[in-house]
């Protein structure tokens, strides 16, 4: 029977511990996330990131190759902003991982699937892995497995634009926006126009399903459920990349719209609820930390297109919230320097565990919140 130590409980329970003030600690954050990143990594023992840390079940899951995917681009900025070599090393060993975890259609599995198959929302996540590797490396071998993931991704879109099958759960989702932005950067590698059609079909699609509040329909995992932040933002994320790559202000706006209304929501902690309803009806009391970390990441977005202080503050508010609930103090190398899925840890996202994808996020906001207060014109790997 696998037993939380008590100081991993005590820390899965406590409250925030330090404010992010200034650089130097924003610096320590940072090198805490990678490290517990690469410890993800290794604590896989196959070659990709671990899915994350179960606090009460005292283990590592396998490897998560969606998320293990974004975690490409991350690493990959990580190592031009730091000056961090090894971390390119370890970003393309991640892409060569992915090269086996592939399907015969060219797709990528979901983690823990029963019946081995191709989904779409990971294939699209780790489709951004390949082709940041390739941007990295010039390795063709990267090129081609895009190429054959976004073949497979536009042979099984329906009509309408959404993708109905090959779905996590069955459920059609408007989180394959950030598929359609992954169709986008392919397209600018290889200019074959079906990708481009591909992703503008599914975000026309999307956008329909955008009510005038700025709230998503067929934004949860399961239907009939409120949506969590992670997915509001994913799909908000997915408009907001890809509107700037077809430079159609539609997507922007539509994007803007959800950004704005999470600013409404944002509580006095710099927090947002894990989810919410129609009328964005906060339908929860706890928070999901990714989520806030990828609100964070889209006001800053916006700033740097408009240089509007209302979301960088925001941002700073949302990332500083969640730096507070990650342990610095302790070396205990299992949750030291990771991201619960919730705050409180027993919260609705992700319980009483520390996935790897909130670390990502966190990441990507900490960097994002440096280049925004700096004005750092760094290399941006997208994902």
């Amino acid at each position: 029977m696998n037993i939380p130590s008590l100081q991993e409980l005590w820390i899965g329970l406590r409250g925030p511990t330090a404010p992010l003030a200034d650089d130097l600690q924003v610096r320590q954050h940072v090198e805490a996330t990678i490290k517990w990143i690469e410890y993800a990594h290794a604590a896989a023992g196959a070659g990709g990131v671990s899915k994350g840390y179960d606090l009460l079940r005292h283990r590592w899951a396998p490897s998560y190759p969606e998320t293990t995917g974004y975690t490409i681009p991350t690493l990959l900025n990580a190592a031009v902003a730091l000056n961090r070599p090894e971390l390119r090393k370890l970003a393309l060993s991640l892409a060569d991982y992915l090269l086996g975890s592939t399907t015969p259609e060219g797709g990528v599995t979901h983690w823990g699937n029963a019946k081995p198959g191709p989904i779409v929302f990971d294939t699209g996540q780790v489709m951004f892995g390949w082709l940041a590797a390739f941007d990295a490396s010039g390795d063709e071998r990267y090129l081609k497995a895009a190429t054959q993931a976004g073949d497979w991704l536009a042979s099984v879109q329906h009509t309408s634009g959404a993708w109905r099958e090959y779905q996590h759960l069955g459920v059609e989702k408007v989180i394959d926006t950030r598929v359609a932005w992954a169709m986008l950067v392919l397209h600018s590698y290889t200019p074959k126009d079906i990708y481009r059609q591909v992703a503008i079909r599914n975000l026309e699609w999307a956008k329909q399903q955008q009510d005038v509040a700025g709230w998503f329909r067929h934004c949860a995992f399961i239907a009939g459920e409120d949506p969590f932040t992670h997915t509001l933002t994913y799909t908000a994320e997915g408009l907001f990349e890809s509107g700037c790559l077809l430079n159609d202000a539609r997507f922007i706006e539509a994007a803007r719209l959800t950004a704005d209304a999470l600013l409404a929501c944002q509580r006095p902690d710099g927090s947002l609820a894990s989810t919410y309803g129609p009328k964005w009806r906060a339908t929860s009391h706890s928070s999901c930390l990714t989520g806030n970390c990828q609100a964070g990441n889209l006001w800053l977005r916006f700033y740097e297109n408009g240089r509007n202080s209302i979301y960088y503050d925001a941002a700073q508010k949302a990332i500083t919230f969640v730096a507070h609930t990650q342990n610095l103090s302790l070396s205990l190398p299992n949750i030291r320097g990771a991201i619960a899925g919730s705050y409180p840890i027993y919260g609705r996202y992700e319980r009483f565990k520390y996935p790897n994808w909130a670390a990502k996020f966190f990441l990507d906001a900490l960097l994002a919140l440096d280049r925004a207060k700096h004005g750092n014109n760094l290399p941006s790997y997208m994902g």
